[in-house]
């Protein structure tokens, strides 16, 4: 499995809590485009929900979270 930048840019903010529409602003890209990356992120780490992109992002970047606060 291979994300490209921009997807673990977004499997980040994505662990963070942040919805599409927030990704969308952050990257300014289209609220489609945003979508569009969650959907190619889930797709690559089969991973339907959020909860598993959130465990999939820690189990990749462990002790992440706990940065940003």
């Amino acid at each position: 499995m291979h994300l490209t930048a921009r997807e673990n840019a977004v499997l980040a903010l994505i662990a963070h809590g942040s919805s599409d529409r927030d990704i969308s602003g952050a990257l300014r890209v289209t609220l489609g485009t945003a979508r569009k990356h969650r959907e190619n992120i889930q797709q690559k780490l089969n991973a339907g929900k959020a909860a598993l992109l959130v465990w999939h992002y820690l189990r990749l970047h462990p002790g992440e979270l706990k940065k940003s606060r």
